[in-house]
């Protein structure tokens, strides 16, 4: 009986989370090169890192051929998102198999309630030789 109230409980307890949880929205825009390169048709991701689940892709995107990128994205959470653009490339390895993958977090600032992100965080241009290590291998 006792297990049965505490298993009612914790149902409840996910239930009245995920009712509460509000979209929340962000979105990017920047240029991408490779040294002096263009770094056309990048894939990007935008991702909602969780701590205890696992993660949510919120967008996927290209650039352009002009190594240009606008990306956004909205996801439920009950506790505010933490964003980041991941960004798949081979700058450097061309001829490698894998994939580097560098991770650029958004800040708090640029998180929207609701739907559609009001403020863009604006990454610049990246260069991907130059920036910090947050890089990992990525592969297909």
């Amino acid at each position: 009986m006792k297990s049965q109230l505490f298993a009612a409980a914790i149902i409840f307890g996910f239930v009245i989370s995920f009712a509460a949880a509000g979209v929340q929205s962000v979105g990017v825009h920047g240029s991408i090169n490779c040294d002096n390169e263009v770094a056309a048709y990048i894939r990007l991701e935008l991702w909602d890192k969780d701590r205890l689940d696992p993660d949510d892709l919120m967008a996927n995107a290209t650039t352009g051929k002009t190594g240009n990128f606008y990306i956004k994205g909205k996801e439920s959470e009950v506790t505010t998102i933490d964003p980041e653009l991941r960004i798949f490339h081979k700058c450097g390895v061309e001829t490698a198999k894998c994939y580097r993958q560098t991770v650029i977090e958004i800040p708090d600032e640029y998180i929207t309630d609701g739907a559609e992100p009001k403020n863009f965080y604006d990454a610049g241009n990246i260069n991907l030789r130059t920036l910090p290590n947050t890089e990992s291998k990525y592969c297909d």
